[in-house]
């Protein structure tokens, strides 16, 4: 995800996987989404990728990270799934950071 490349991460897709990219919802293939996720990073060129958290809910495992790019800083939200050993994204949510989640307030 750091280097933008839509290719590499379609490797770790399910062959179906839900998105919300930017408040646009998908329930789509994994071709389809390597297309969405190759148009977001042609408008979101990213600079690095930190994950802050990770964990377990029930038979899944997630991680919340930020993306950084020259365009702005987003929060993303993976869930995976093991698949014959392989653990596979099927849920993954990009948002722009809120600056209420950057700047604790008074």
């Amino acid at each position: 995800m750091a280097k933008g490349d839509a290719t590499a991460m379609s490797a770790y897709f399910h062959l179906s996987l839900e998105m919300s990219i930017l408040e646009e919802d998908y329930e789509t293939s994994k071709n389809q989404a390597t297309r969405i996720m190759e148009s977001f990073f042609k408008r979101n060129t990213p600079t690095g990728f930190t994950v802050s958290f990770e964990g377990t809910k029930e038979q899944s495992k997630y991680a919340i990270g930020t993306l950084s790019t020259k365009e702005g800083t987003f929060r993303v939200n993976l869930f995976f799934i093991n698949k014959d050993g392989n653990r596979l994204i099927y849920y993954l949510s990009i948002e722009k950071e809120s600056q209420y989640e950057l700047i604790p307030g008074p």
